[in-house]
């Protein structure tokens, strides 16, 4: 199921998620964010129970409700507290991670970060914020802007953990720019196995990673952006990217095109392999001129999910063919 837009504010010139989200001027103090997004809601892990015959003899873990008889199936649950929902099924070890969790990491680094957005998906069984390292913005060329950013996250679906991880937002689409570079560093996580009460210590380490990870970054898409790429070759990197043939059919491959010759931002850097990275990372990550269905997933799509494993390979393939330049 794809993770969608349920609630969230959105700061620092975001844009409105197809009219959805609460939206600002300027930033806010990281617990006005979350209650804003209404992002502090508590969840419960709780046995789940299956329904069986009335016929059954009562016992003493056999619940009887509204006249049906259940049995305890095992298995638990996270429950969204206010709205009842049923967000993940998790084992019996799980141990629960609270919202105020997050916004505790929020509140460690604040001196670090200004805040950017808080957004709940599905829901609630994913909640992150996201926000831009002081300090860490240029021009890759004049005026073609890309920031730093840390998005923090949990997850009660009993998939996703709690931590952060660093991304580069090139501002003129919005585009998640994914670098395959400097894994160490990159990403702080917390297991839910190990509980996380919050020792954010080394998150503050990683932050002074991430800003030197960024200056060379930034200058690599410089040297992308020097590197120039024909059409044919634009294929070629397609093809190695998504890994197909260029005979396959392949439904993306009219868009990709068009974003390298005429997506967002395109006119800074023409016919370059700085375009082709962008072409991917439009498609796979952008939410302008969406429709609202597109746009409610894509931010997890390019954050946690195939956009952002495919932005990174784009990255990976860019490096390639530069030195091949």
């Amino acid at each position: 199921m794809p993770a969608n837009f349920t609630s969230g504010w959105l700061g620092n010139g975001e844009r409105a998620w197809h009219g959805q989200g609460v939206v600002t001027e300027g930033t806010l103090p990281a617990r006005e964010a979350f209650e804003t997004a209404d992002a502090l809601f508590t969840v419960e892990k709780r046995e789940l129970l299956y329904p069986i015959d009335n016929d059954v003899a009562i016992e003493p873990n056999i619940v009887v409700h509204k006249d049906r008889t259940f049995q305890p199936s095992g298995s638990f649950g996270v429950i969204r507290t206010d709205t009842q929902t049923l967000l993940g099924v998790v084992s019996k070890q799980y141990e629960i991670v609270q919202n105020d969790s997050l916004l505790r990491m929020a509140e460690f680094i604040r001196e670090e970060v200004d805040m950017d957005c808080v957004i709940v998906l599905s829901d609630g069984a994913k909640v992150c914020f996201t926000a831009t390292l002081r300090g860490a913005q240029t021009d890759i060329v004049p005026g073609d802007t890309v920031k730093r950013r840390i998005v923090g996250y949990l997850g009660h679906d009993g998939k996703t953990g709690c931590g952060a991880k660093f991304t580069n937002i090139r501002v003129v689409c919005q585009n998640t720019l994914t670098a395959a570079l400097s894994e160490s560093g990159a990403r702080s996580s917390i297991t839910h196995k190990n509980g996380a009460n919050g020792n954010f210590d080394a998150l503050i380490n990683s932050i002074d990673v991430a800003r030197q990870d960024f200056i060379t970054e930034c200058d690599l898409m410089r040297e992308f952006s020097r590197a120039s790429m024909s059409s044919g070759t634009f294929n070629d990197f397609v093809d190695e990217v998504y890994n197909i043939d260029y005979g396959q059919v392949f439904r993306k491959r009219q868009a990709l095109e068009r974003a390298f010759s005429s997506g967002y931002g395109s006119d800074f850097a023409p016919n370059s392999i700085w375009n082709a990275i962008n072409a991917v990372t439009q498609v796979e990550t952008s939410t302008r001129n969406t429709t609202a269905a597109k746009g409610r997933s894509q931010f997890a799509r390019g954050t946690f999910g195939v956009g952002a494993q495919i932005s990174k390979r784009a990255f990976a393939v860019a490096q390639d063919l530069l030195v091949q330049v």
